[in-house]
């Protein structure tokens, strides 16, 4: 996908995805489901996301959300 190229739809349901995997994996984090040596990156992706969850819909944004994602699941394969 280009970067300059904004697929707004699709940006949408991308964030509302990020949102729940975030949600989900506090849950997962809060009954130690998760691996702790993944807690310091987890906070990370954490602050990360709710930062991209406040900003304007953009190209770069989506490309964000995209690698958040990516990284989301790597450290909480559920």
């Amino acid at each position: 996908m280009e970067p300059a190229q904004l697929h707004e739809g699709d940006l949408r349901n991308d964030l509302l995805l990020l949102d729940r995997l975030l949600g989900d994996t506090r849950v997962r984090y809060r009954q130690r489901k998760t691996k702790f040596a993944s807690s310091e990156q987890l906070i990370d992706v954490d602050l990360e996301i709710c930062d991209a969850l406040k900003r304007p819909l953009s190209p770069q944004l989506q490309l964000d959300v995209r690698r958040l994602t990516a990284r989301l699941r790597a450290l909480d394969p559920h």
